[in-house]
């Protein structure tokens, strides 16, 4: 079995070397550690459709990526400082996740430009467990989880870039089904109580993983339109594209069920998904001489998606969190922005180094809001607003290089370094007919870094390329903070901590 892919990767080089030369694309860019924006590329054009319009003949792309993280630690750590003693909760996780990317397809000239065809799919396996040691005025309290996260996405691109007078017009209309899932399971050693997908989150600390997830299993078709000019501005080069999206036909399903010694537990629930998106890149290269040149970059994305549900189902509030009948919504927000330059030097033809500082604001909210009635017509609710809230203003340096060993050969590196500030925010409450209300509000903040290597290559041949690439890098997140607590009432010290590590690496093909 081990000798299996050295097999394939004989066999494909015997096959394509009966072939002589040719540049390379997308492979180019992951050997270089992703410089887009800071080194020119074939590949661009998949970010800037416009850039299509360059070119002759029919042309056939591949490439496939794959990424392994392990999460060495994913922790969460709660002191709770109350009257009558201290409750810990000290939640520690660790796991993996699987990341696949693949890409099929092909530019040809149509009318007066040319069109592109594209084929896509993306898909992750994420798999987490972990304990709960809980420390409860001095009396020990355990528990063990797991909890799952799935992604299967399908797209199918359609680019067009046409040229006008100086200047490349282009747009790109992308269809994309989606689904993804995301589970959970709570086994408490000491009672033999089971909950799956619990969604009462932070009042019962222990079988409380909202920290990490929110569960769903959702299916959605997603269309996206880009418009896209590229062409030269006096001296300079520049590309600019706008995009926007829309989700329609989303499907949303919500199960969730608990068994234990407060009794069991069920809700079966269905409903919509509906989100939009909108995006932006620009980018500006000005010619300082002729093998040097300074590239500028700013590009924003802004996501809003909506999961809504309701069903019916039986049980208690402190079992489960959501009574008989009733319904939940949970909405993500995602914004990121990133804006720099750097300088791209070409010191012998062939041989290249480029350099890039960048600044990266990245905010993420996720709001959870469950409510429900039995049958005696008691009710409650449970609103994770902003849980959690968080927002990051991150430095990131990039560095690449690449040179020609012949001209069939050529060798490239990237290195990659970040540092980054962030705040977090978790509010919670819950509220019953009985007139009982708990808030839990806490507040974190600390940093995020990371580093990452790639490492890659091109062989060229006349009607083939093939550009194999390799990478890894190492990340680490440390929060700390305060808050406080209604239900004693208490004062709580938080910290959270994610160290991981990834490897990954891949295939581009091009004839």
């Amino acid at each position: 079995m081990k000798k299996t892919p050295l097999f394939i990767f004989i066999l494909a080089f015997l096959l394509f070397s009966q072939a002589g030369v040719s540049y390379g694309w997308q492979g180019r860019m992951a050997g270089m550690g992703d410089p887009y924006g800071l080194v020119e590329d074939e590949s661009d054009f998949l970010i800037h459709p416009a850039g299509i319009a360059k070119g002759e003949g029919i042309k056939f792309y591949g490439n496939y990526r794959f990424n392994y993280t392990d999460v060495m630690d994913w922790n969460h750590n709660r002191t709770y400082f109350t009257p009558f003693g201290n409750d810990r909760n000290p939640i520690e996780n660790s796991g993996h996740e699987w990341e696949h990317n693949g890409l099929l397809g092909a530019a040809f000239p149509l009318g007066p430009g040319r069109m592109g065809l594209f084929l896509e799919y993306a898909g992750k396996r994420g798999d987490f467990k972990g304990r709960n040691n809980e420390l409860y005025v001095g009396s020990p309290y355990f528990n063990r989880f797991d909890f799952e996260s799935d992604l299967d996405e399908f797209a199918l691109r359609l680019l067009y870039g046409l040229p006008m007078g100086g200047f490349k017009l282009g747009g790109e209309i992308q269809l994309a089904y989606r689904h993804d899932e995301n589970k959970t399971f709570i086994f408490d050693d000491g009672d033999s109580e089971l909950w799956w997908n619990s969604p009462l989150g932070n009042y019962f600390q222990w079988i409380n993983l909202h920290q990490f997830l929110f569960p769903f299993d959702t299916k959605y078709w997603e269309g996206t339109l880009k418009g896209s000019l590229k062409g030269d501005l006096g001296p300079a080069k520049i590309a600019f594209t706008m995009k926007g999206g829309l989700i329609f036909w989303g499907d949303n399903k919500y199960k969730a069920s608990a068994v234990g010694s407060l009794g069991s537990a069920f809700v079966d629930a269905s409903g919509d998904v509906k989100g939009w998106n909108i995006g932006g890149d620009f980018w500006l290269r000005y010619p300082l001489s002729k093998d040097l040149s300074i590239p500028f970059l700013v590009k924003f994305n802004y996501q809003d998606k909506t999961r809504d549900a309701s069903g019916w189902g039986s049980g208690s509030l402190f079992s489960l969190g959501v009574l008989g009948t009733g319904d939940y919504k949970n909405e993500e927000k995602n914004l990121q922005i990133e804006a720099g330059g750097g300088i791209d030097k070409e010191l012998t033809k062939g041989t290249r180094i480029a350099a890039g500082l960048y600044y990266n604001y990245l905010q993420n909210k996720n709001n959870f809001k469950g409510q429900g009635t039995d049958e005696t017509g008691d009710w409650g609710m449970v609103d994770h607003s902003n849980y959690p809230d968080q927002t990051e203003h991150r430095v990131i340096l990039r560095l690449a290089g690449e040179k020609e060993i012949s001209s069939m050969f050529a060798m490239r590196m990237g290195l990659n370094f970040f540092y980054g500030w962030v705040k977090e925010e978790f509010k919670f409450n819950l509220t019953d007919s009985t007139g009982y209300s708990y808030v839990d509000n806490t507040s974190l903040d600390g940093s995020r870094w990371g580093i990452g290597a790639s490492l890659g290559g091109t062989v060229k041949f006349e009607r083939f390329s093939i550009e194999p690439f390799v990478g890894g890098g190492y990340q680490k997140l440390k929060l700390d903070g305060e808050g406080f607590e209604t239900s004693y009432p208490s004062t709580i010290d938080t910290d959270k901590l994610k160290k991981e590590w990834f490897i990954g690496g891949g295939l581009s093909i091009k004839f």
